[in-house]
């Protein structure tokens, strides 16, 4: 019983993880360049998987406009949800 609940709370907490990443992705293209409160909240939960995403970009495409870390940080986020998902 306490297993299956913390299997749901986890799967929702990685959905959330995504929905905040492209919630990310699209205010970057409404609101370039403008923060606020909400967009600051967002960014706390969305930039420790973004930043690496952002750091292997600036390595191999350096100075390249268009931004791939959304889909490094689903790359990270579906490692990490295969990992934990095995160890219960």
């Amino acid at each position: 019983m306490i297993s299956s609940t913390l299997a749901v709370a986890l799967a929702l907490l990685f959905r959330f993880l995504e929905a905040a990443i492209i919630l990310d992705v699209i205010l970057s293209w409404v609101m370039p360049g403008r923060g606020n409160a909400f967009t600051d909240l967002l960014h706390v939960f969305t930039e420790p998987f973004m930043r690496p995403g952002r750091m292997i970009q600036q390595k191999i495409m350096p100075g390249l406009a268009l931004d791939f870390s959304p889909i490094i940080a689903f790359f990270i986020i579906d490692i990490i949800r295969g990992v934990v998902f095995s160890i219960i």
